[in-house]
Formats: structure tokens, C-alpha cells, sequence
């Protein structure tokens, strides 16, 4: 598939609106960067250069659909995309292709976003990943790919999350109902115990993209 024919699905998915997003596979250019965003990659290797500066080039081509200038999206000592003022979102790689989801603060109050390939995990993964009572609410589904799409949820719960509370926890903090649309907090972290996050998992060619999107007024 190539970025166009994903961008393509992506469109038919009736995202909300308020929402800028695009689909770019990773780059070499290295002018394509601003400098504070190649000063935070000096030390990468080229395989992770080429994703970030992917993910940056999606991002800017989503901030250009908001009908904004776009500019660099820096890193944080922790790692963590630092979005121009006003803006929020989320960048994800996988399986060639980079994504961006960019907001308005005051449309969405956190946006998390991932993209993986729609393939089985390994045995050993799954209990890391998921619960049998998570793994049962995708049932008949086997549960080495049960798991890949609660892990897909699970990782875009938490990076919708950590710009808010730059809180670190694992997966078994989280309980996912995938087909009720919800991730919930079942440990004392984070957003805090009990707190529930909108999900919502599309179904790609090949492909789960996993959305947190969290009102402004929420």
C-alpha cells in the first residue's frame, strides 16, 4: 500500500472535525528538519532519523490542513513531541508509513494516536499486553491478535495522556473495552484511578490505527 492509497482509507473514516492529519513514509532529507528538531536527533541512527523526520514532514503537512504556518515540533528532555504553542497531537510509525494528528488546544485537549501492523503477537507478549478479561471482549478473535489491537489502544491512551500528567505507568494500569469505546484507568496513575479515556480502533488494510481524542471540554 502506498501512503497515498492509506491516506486514502484514512479519509473515509469520518475523523472530527477540528482535526489536521496526513500520511508520509519516513524521509532522508535532512533539510527537511528545522535545526532545533536535527539538534535532538545528533546521535540517532539512520533508520530512526529517517522515522522522526517522516513524522515531522506528516505533522506540518497536518498543520498546513488547519490552515496554519507550519513549524518544527522539537523534543522535550523526556522525549516527548513539544507541539508550537496552541497546538496539540500525536505522530506514529509503523510498517513504512509516518502519521500526524494535530489539533487546536482549544478544539481537543489531548490527542494520541497509533498505527501498527494488524499481525499476531508473539506467545510471551500477550500477558505483558493484555488481560483474558480484555482479551475476551474481542472474542472469537484469536488472542495473538486480540492482543495486537489492545496494545495499539493501550499506546495511544498513554501518549494521549502523558502531556497531561507526564506520568509513567505501565499497560496493567489500563483496562481496555475496545467495543465500548473506552480506555479506563484500574490503577492510581496517571489521570487517576477510574478515569475514562474516549478510544476509538480503525481497521486498515493490514493495518490498526488507535485514536485517544480527548475534548477540549472534558
Amino acid at each position: 500500500m502506498t501512503p497515498d492509497a492509506l491516506a486514502a482509507e484514512i479519509s473515509q473514516l469520518g475523523l472530527p472535525e477540528g482535526l489536521g492529519w496526513a500520511v508520509t513514509t519516513p524521509q532522508t532529507d535532512p533539510g527537511a528538519l528545522f535545526p532545533e528538531e536535527r539538534a535532538a536527533m545528533q546521535k540517532a541512527v539512520p533508520a530512526r532519523l529517517a522515522e522522526f523526520t517522516g513524522g515531522r514532514v506528516a505533522a506540518r503537512r497536518a498543520m498546513a490542513q488547519l490552515g496554519l504556518t507550519p513549524g518544527p515540533v522539537a523534543m522535550d528532555p523526556d522525549r516527548a513531541p513539544r507541539w508550537p504553542e496552541g497546538l496539540v497531537g500525536s505522530i506514529t510509525h509503523a510498517a513504512g508509513f509516518c502519521f500526524a494528528l494535530v489539533s487546536h488546544i482549544s478544539d481537543w485537549r489531548a490527542i494520541g494516536a497509533d498505527l501498527e501492523r494488524d499481525a499476531a503477537l508473539p506467545d510471551e507478549i500477550v500477558a505483558e499486553v493484555a488481560t483474558p478479561q480484555e482479551l475476551a471482549s474481542l472474542a472469537p478473535l484469536p488472542a495473538r491478535k486480540a492482543a495486537a489491537r489492545i496494545f495499539s489502544a493501550k499506546e495511544a491512551a498513554y501518549k494521549a495522556q502523558y502531556p497531561l500528567t507526564r506520568c509513567l505507568f505501565g499497560f496493567d494500569a489500563m483496562q481496555a473495552d475496545l467495543p465500548a469505546g473506552e480506555m479506563r484507568m484500574i490503577r492510581d496513575t496517571g489521570p487517576g484511578m477510574g478515569a475514562a479515556l474516549p478510544m476509538r480502533q480503525h481497521l486498515l488494510p493490514g493495518l490498526i490505527l488507535s485514536l485517544c481524542l480527548m475534548p477540549a471540554n472534558s
